[in-house]
Parts: structure tokens; sequence; C-alpha cells
């Protein structure tokens, strides 16, 4: 389990113990032993390691997770100071990209289904096989820059191994904010 969202923090809040689990690849909310003292230098430090006088050494922050000031999922810390606790609201140490293919329209989702696959690949960061409503979608499987982000229109969802249509489109929103290259709206063709 990742760092929970802004929407998710419990009256627990959010611990230093936990985001040590979570960022040494164990998960949040697992009781793996982290060795004290726990320093927010050393979690929010980009290259990993315990200069910062932590008892763990971390491993790097993945890059994969959107350095963002929204309260969105998959943050990550800037690693500048100052240093913030919240930076991390929905990091996952784990976090990969999923490769899909799909058939893209930019004026409707009638228009996307009635296409066969091509043969570009994109890259989601949710957990399931194929891109599912709140994912956000990838032109490369490394990027994190706002304009790494798929172009807002309608994709036709196709598995990326078989190449067969799974029978289902999604919208991808556009703009320059937090939403922007999320997946909405999934639905059949």
């Amino acid at each position: 389990m990742a760092v929970p969202t802004y929407d998710e923090i419990t009256s627990a809040g959010i611990q230093l113990v936990r985001l040590a689990r979570e960022r040494v690849g164990q998960g949040y909310a697992s009781s793996y032993g982290i060795t004290n003292p726990i320093s927010l230098k050393d979690l929010s430090n980009l290259s990993g390691g315990n200069a910062g006088g932590s008892g763990n050494s971390f491993p790097a922050v993945n890059m994969l997770n959107i350095q963002s000031a929204n309260f969105f999922r998959n943050r990550r810390p800037d690693g500048s100071n100052p240093l913030k606790v919240s930076e991390f609201l929905g990091y996952d140490q784990t976090l990969i990209r999923r490769e899909f293919r799909f058939a893209y329209s930019s004026t409707s989702s009638t228009s996307a289904c009635s296409f066969t696959i091509n043969s570009t690949s994109y890259w989601h960061d949710g957990s399931n096989t194929l891109p599912v409503d709140g994912d956000r979608i990838w032109k490369y499987a490394t990027g994190t820059a706002s304009s790494d982000k798929a172009e807002s229109g309608y994709y036709q969802i196709f598995d990326p191994s078989s190449g067969v249509s799974e029978g289902t489109v999604g919208e991808v929103l556009g703009g320059g904010g937090g939403f922007s290259g999320q997946m909405i709206n999934i639905s059949s063709c």
C-alpha cells in the first residue's frame, strides 16, 4: 500500500516510521522493522542513502511518482528545502508503469472504437494490467514531465501482448492541471 492521499488520511495522520517503511519498499501499512532515528532529510533525498543520520539507508526516490504541488496521488518529494511530509501524499516506492496499446481519436469515443489497433504503446501507472478510471497515462515508460503525459482525447484499449481490443474506451483529460493525463469514463465500445 502506498502513502495515503490527502483524501485518505485518517486521524493518525502521516507517520515518519510508515513513510520510512514505504521508502524501503515494504509498504506504508506494513509492520516492517525500521531502525531509528528517521531523518526527513534522508526520506526526501532523491538519490537515497542515510547522510542525514537515519538508521536505515534508503533507496533512491521512485521518480515515476509525480513531483507536484497538487494533493493528487503518486506524488514525490522534490528533494529541496523546506522539506515537507505533505510531499509524500500518495507516494509509492514500488510504482511501475504498465504498457497498453490503443486506437486514438481526438473527437469522440465512437471514433476511437471504430479504429483498429495502431502500433503505438503508452503506459499507465495503475495497479491493474490495463488502465482504469483514475490512472495517469504516459507516452513513455519513464516519463515524468507534463509533456510526457498522453494527449487529451479518447483511447480504445488493446491488450499489449495479444493486440486484441478489450472492447473498452476511456477519455484522457488535457490541460495543465493536476488531472492532466488522467483517464476517466472508461466504458464499453
